[in-house]
């Protein structure tokens, strides 16, 4: 990592922050990633909820000053249960890494950092994250665990 700065990403980060999403969509094989119209809504979304308190990113920059890759942290609100009793859980996301820049530990440190966030300044008690095959190590060395239940998901037409 020498040479390179982990910060928190300000709005002034929203294209770099967009274009890594889009880094992470093409390699799990996501289709319309060069679709104008997310790309639109996601910047929109994260000019308004960067900086609040539901929402934390986390970039490297190189020495140059390019934000070469990055780690998002939300908040999601649910009903107390027996797995999270205040509800309240951690989502771990847009964990990606230019192709120049990988294999240094910056998504480590970025994810790292989202985690220092969610565990100092927010209520949060269980944290997720939807793993690469790529990623499933990392994760796992930082203390994340499988799930006895797969993700499912239903498209509602809008």
């Amino acid at each position: 990592m020498s040479g390179f700065r982990v910060r928190r990403a300000t709005v002034a980060d929203v294209a770099a922050v967009v274009e890594l999403r889009a880094l992470m969509f093409s390699a799990m094989g996501v289709a319309g990633v060069d679709d104008p119209g997310w790309r639109a809504a996601a910047t929109e979304w994260l000019r308004r909820e960067l900086g609040g308190p539901h929402v934390c990113v986390v970039v490297a920059e190189n020495p140059d000053g390019r934000v070469v890759a990055g780690a998002m942290g939300a908040l999601r609100f649910e009903t107390p249960s027996p797995v999270n009793p205040n509800g309240v859980w951690g989502l771990v996301n847009n964990v990606a890494t230019q192709p120049e820049a990988r294999r240094q530990g910056l998504a480590r440190a970025c994810v790292v950092g989202v985690l220092d966030w969610l565990r100092d300044e927010t209520a949060a008690t269980v944290v997720e994250l939807f793993a690469t095959g790529e990623g499933a190590g990392l994760y796992e060395e930082l203390g994340f665990t499988r799930t006895a239940w797969p993700a499912m998901r239903l498209r509602l037409p809008r």
